[in-house]
């Protein structure tokens, strides 16, 4: 059976914020981006993104319009960054830079090819590598980068959507 994507807002069956034809159009507008075209697995990708976007980020503002929904967006009571007088974003879209960071992560995710970018980069924390006679040294304290943290511009892209008062903890002496 073919994948069909599925980006309606608010859909119990939706399966990507993003069609096939937003993601060509974004990658129109940004370089290195030709392996969209050819890709077979384009779709897959958009979904793959969509799914770890939506249940890979729990600190969303706001909360889900409908109990029913199958993705993390559209959003109820979720203030809009970019609204000058302090409005809510609207409960049936989805905000522009989630489309877009989902389509940042579909291109990741095929650029990736066959690699598990969910799991940390084998290059994480080296300081020496050496080949002959194999030597690898780490970093002291060097953790590896794993999921989405590994694409720092999708971060960027979503961060204003984000609750960061949950990445805060007060600790009082």
């Amino acid at each position: 059976m073919a994948l069909t994507i599925i980006e309606t807002p608010g859909a119990a069956n939706a399966n990507s914020f993003v069609s096939a034809a937003r993601m060509t159009a974004y990658c129109e507008g940004r370089l290195n981006a030709t392996i969209w075209t050819g890709a077979v697995a384009q779709l897959p990708a958009l979904v793959e993104a969509t799914r770890d976007l939506s249940s890979g980020i729990d600190d969303w503002l706001g909360v889900r319009t409908s109990a029913t929904q199958a993705l993390s967006w559209p959003r109820t009571g979720c203030p809009d960054p970019n609204d000058p007088n302090g409005g809510d974003f609207a409960t049936d879209e989805i905000p522009t830079a989630i489309e877009d960071a989902t389509c940042e992560l579909a291109l990741q995710y095929l650029k990736g090819g066959s690699a598990d970018l969910a799991m940390p980069h084998q290059d994480d924390g080296v300081k020496v590598k050496t080949i002959d006679v194999m030597t690898t040294e780490y970093f002291e304290g060097a953790k590896p980068t794993t999921g989405l943290a590994r694409f720092p511009r999708v971060l960027d892209l979503i961060r204003p959507w984000r609750d960061v008062s949950a990445w805060l903890r007060v600790i009082r002496c």
